[in-house]
């Protein structure tokens, strides 16, 4: 199937390694968290957010993301617990399904960064082995990283992955596909992120 995917540090002819950043180990916390009781899971957000203020001191936030690693872990959980046929966010790859979406969100992302940081995202066109991906609306892990970032509400952000995995949509929804199967990159098509076309 083809598909599309944005990276930083894919290049043309490789294949795809789900969780290339072993970013696992950064969630795997909040899970167990999560599997003791919500008030052990919400200690560990409180914990987590006050990690992220100390590190936030010496400009070190991005591997201190409390709320990104958390609402990943919530989100597994809930796979894990009541959806266990679908696809885990941390053990899947990542594409979009139609052009137009890619450059919406390159432009929400990258939109903007310096022309330098902009020239490092390269969209690729991908032969993904998976003739059925799981299509999921990433507004709605949206909704529920915002709500863990600004209020820590628990509760809201298990309610959201609970509608993420049953493939609920919002009223404008930004289809994001996941896969487990193997998937190469064929084509670089970058020059559509800048122009708005593939030509």
């Amino acid at each position: 199937m083809k598909l599309y995917h944005m990276s930083q540090t894919l290049q043309l002819g490789n294949t795809l390694s789900p969780d290339y950043e072993s970013n696992m180990a950064l969630v795997q916390p909040f899970i167990q968290a999560l599997e003791k009781s919500t008030d052990c899971f919400y200690g560990m957000v409180l914990n987590g957010k006050y990690l992220y203020a100390v590190l936030g001191k010496f400009r070190l936030w991005e591997w201190s993301n409390y709320a990104k690693w958390a609402t990943e872990g919530a989100f597994e959980f809930i796979r894990k617990t009541e959806f266990p046929d679908s696809y885990g966010r941390m053990s899947s790859n990542f594409f979009y399904d139609n052009l137009p979406d890619c450059k919406k969100l390159y432009d929400y992302d990258w939109g903007c960064e310096s022309e330098e940081e902009q020239e490092k995202v390269h969209l690729f066109e991908v032969d993904v082995d998976d003739e059925a991906p799981q299509r999921r609306d990433m507004n709605i892990y949206d909704e529920a990283y915002d709500a863990m970032s600004t209020s820590q509400n628990i509760q809201l952000v298990l309610d959201c992955a609970r509608r993420y995995f049953r493939g609920e949509k919002t009223a404008a929804p930004v289809w994001e596909m996941l896969s487990v199967k193997t998937a190469k990159a064929v084509a670089d098509i970058s020059s559509y992120l800048r122009s708005g076309d593939t030509q």
